[in-house]
């Protein structure tokens, strides 16, 4: 072999061995979540991962980075590498919720992420005490208002969707509740169900328990339109305040950069499991809807939702430390 012909071997195998290390390093990707283990976007993400990784060829691990609502996971992926190995799995609070409630959130929604697609969204349940007198959202109305100073409402905590969704109730029908805000739905919802506060808004997998314990009462639900788990509860609007419709979701985003033919991918890829008759089923089991959207119809999403929810923070006057 002459000297020509063992330069070209050496530059092949260099080649080969520089590619295997590339590839090596692309082989494990990661969704950061910014919530517990066992928390309902975590337990998605962690289903999400065992499907999607296959499909894009890589080994895909869920991290979780809990903090400041989720904002601290969103401030991290903002700063990660924009080539595909880092995804987020996110809640629209933080989205589209958190910058207009802390001071300092590190991240644009808008400029700092590129959205991959909306997965699902979870429409609040309107839930009493058993032991309060009223069946429906007028009767509700009517009852706090006879009794101003005597009814009390549960959130998860102060700025959170639940939080919100009452004050922008409580605006729409002139409704004055005292907020009592918990850490999280657990005790919140326990309270709740004991009488300790009368009223509460939720989502139907924290609610469920409690509502099949007899305790806890659902008279209406947040979305536009009723829920599968709940046939016979009438929604919001139906019951008397036109166009309610504050629905929390939701989605996966990618950092700012990340190339377009990763995002579409990735976003094709992330339809198909969404829409898929298995993992539906346990989106609508934990009272969520599939909400499968391309990447362009999420972007645009994420920009019309960031803007809503912003109306509703500046209306109620909410902030969060």
């Amino acid at each position: 072999m002459n000297i020509a012909s063992r330069l070209m071997q050496a530059l092949l195998i260099a080649v080969v061995f520089a590619s295997s290390a590339v590839f090596a390093q692309k082989d494990t990707a990661k969704l950061v979540v910014g919530y517990p283990p066992g928390q309902s976007v975590d337990v998605i993400a962690r289903l999400l991962a065992e499907r999607l990784g296959p499909a894009i060829g890589r080994n895909l691990i869920v991290e979780n980075m809990p903090g400041q609502a989720g904002s601290l996971a969103l401030a991290a992926v903002a700063r990660m590498p924009a080539d595909g190995s880092v995804m987020t799995l996110s809640a629209s609070a933080a989205i589209a919720g958190n910058p207009f409630l802390y001071k300092n959130v590190r991240y644009d929604s808008v400029k700092d992420f590129e959205p991959i697609g909306l997965i699902y969204d979870a429409p609040l349940v309107l839930m009493v005490n058993s032991a309060l007198p009223v069946n429906t959202l007028g009767e509700l109305v009517a009852y706090v208002k006879a009794h101003p100073g005597k009814v009390n409402f549960s959130s998860p905590g102060n700025g959170s969707v639940s939080h919100l969704a009452m004050a922008e109730l409580m605006r729409r029908t002139g409704m004055t509740m005292t907020h009592v805000p918990y850490q999280g739905a657990a005790k919140s919802l326990t309270d709740l169900s004991s009488g300790q506060v009368q009223v509460s808004f939720d989502a139907f997998a924290a609610a469920s328990p409690f509502l099949e314990g007899g305790k806890v009462r659902p008279i209406a639900v947040s979305s536009a339109e009723r829920i599968s788990v709940l046939p016979s509860i009438p929604t919001v609007a139906e019951s008397g305040v036109p166009d309610f419709d504050l629905v929390p979701w939701v989605g996966m985003l990618a950092p700012a950069g990340t190339p377009k033919p990763i995002v579409d991918k990735l976003s094709e890829e992330l339809a198909k499991i969404v829409a898929s008759p298995e993992f539906s089923q346990r989106i609508i089991g934990l009272g969520g809807r599939p909400r499968p959207r391309s990447a362009a119809e999420f972007k645009s999403y994420v920009r019309s939702e960031v803007g809503r929810w912003a109306t509703v923070i500046r209306e109620s006057n909410a902030r969060a430390e």
